[in-house]
């Protein structure tokens, strides 16, 4: 096991993130926390006779369709799109479409930048890991952007050799691209690198078909489920990750 790099999964893994964080609406009697509460006053600019209550129903069912879709062919379209079509649904005008679909989707990204969450025991051991392994990034995120910010808010960039985003690859995990892309910005074989992640449909079926073990962060401690093909490591959280690795180191 002479691994000489680790990619690492954005979130679930490397940042948190609670959608509780965020601020609540109030659609069909219940309350919701999107970012959309936010973006009221942005949305009514560009759609001034469409209450926010619809644009968020119409962003749910294009994100349900646009998730399906990708269940069979992994291709990753960027968020402004789904906010294009969300948009296109409730009658946003042909020559203003494009532009409000990308000014509402940065902004629903700021407002998702703005409460994730890194926490010291994970910068820890990046600080650890940084001068023995190379690191890289592997990330399904619709927005490039957006996951630089996050690396950029909490000072993560400096400890990474390497940054895959779906989004900028047009594919997601579990396509084996987004791990390919990873090892050759970072000159490995699979067989020196370990991937971690704490999606073991994605994760582990990219890291599995481009050939790279798994270390998986079962963070609700159910165990790997039935008929899943198993990973090499099975974690609670990320700081365990030292103890594998300095397993495998021999120390």
């Amino acid at each position: 096991m002479a691994w000489r790099g680790v990619l690492l999964d954005l979130f679930g893994t490397l940042i948190g993130f609670d959608v509780r964080d965020l601020p609540t609406l109030t659609i069909g009697g219940g309350t919701v926390h999107t970012t959309l509460a936010g973006l009221a006053p942005l949305a009514r600019a560009w759609l001034p006779r469409v209450p926010i209550e619809e644009l968020f129903e119409a962003l749910a069912t294009v994100s349900e369709e646009m998730a399906r879709a990708r269940g069979y062919d992994h291709v990753e379209l960027p968020s402004r799109e789904r906010f294009r079509r969300a948009l296109e649904r409730v009658g946003c005008d042909d020559g203003a479409l494009a532009e409000a679909a990308v000014q509402l989707s940065r902004a629903h990204m700021r407002a998702i930048v703005g409460v994730t969450r890194f926490p010291a025991s994970h910068r820890a051991l990046l600080e650890a890991l940084r001068p023995r392994y190379r690191l890289a990034l592997v990330s399904n995120f619709d927005d490039t952007g957006a996951a630089y910010d996050i690396l950029v808010r909490h000072d993560i960039l400096r400890f990474l050799d390497a940054v895959v985003v779906s989004e900028g690859v047009g594919l997601r995990k579990p396509h084996p691209a987004l791990v390919r892309a990873a090892l050759q910005s970072l000159d490995l074989p699979p067989e020196a690198a370990l991937f971690v992640g704490d999606n073991l449909v994605e994760d582990g079926g990219a890291a599995r078909a481009a050939g790279v073990d798994l270390a998986w962060i079962d963070a609700a401690g159910g165990g790997v489920p039935a008929g899943a093909p198993p990973p090499r490591f099975v974690l609670r959280t990320l700081p365990e990750l030292a103890d594998v690795l300095a397993g495998a180191d021999g120390r």
